[in-house]
């Protein structure tokens, strides 16, 4: 994974539509930077289904190819959040679990239960 290409999208780049239109407003009202990041790079807005009735009206803006950048941008920005390119050479284990990576630059890296890097995938 390059860091250069987080949240980098398909060729036709949309944030919306009729299922991801409400998980973005959902997210949104939650306080994330889905929406944000729509409107900062949206090129092209259009409205799906109009012939049909306001329940299914569904917004779908159209994105440049700048969405990855300004999730990089926008996710540095967070505190206690830290991001780095690196080669993992090891796995820690102890007692049968997962404690931790040996990397290429030689840092032994502590995981949470929860945290697993790209690179182990």
């Amino acid at each position: 994974m390059n860091m250069m290409n987080m949240a980098q999208m398909s060729c036709n780049p949309s944030i919306g539509g009729i299922a991801k239109g409400q998980i973005v407003r959902e997210i949104d009202a939650l306080g994330g930077y889905t929406g944000i990041i729509a409107d900062k790079t949206t090129i092209q807005f259009r409205m799906l289904n109009k012939s049909k009735g306001p329940a299914m009206w569904s917004p779908e803006p159209k994105t440049t190819g700048s969405v990855s950048e300004e999730w990089r941008i926008q996710l540095e920005q967070l505190k206690n959040v830290e991001f780095w390119q690196d080669i993992v050479l090891d796995v820690l284990v102890k007692n049968q679990k997962v404690t931790g990576v040996r990397t290429g630059l030689g840092l032994n890296s502590r995981l949470k239960p929860w945290f697993f890097p790209m690179a182990l995938f």
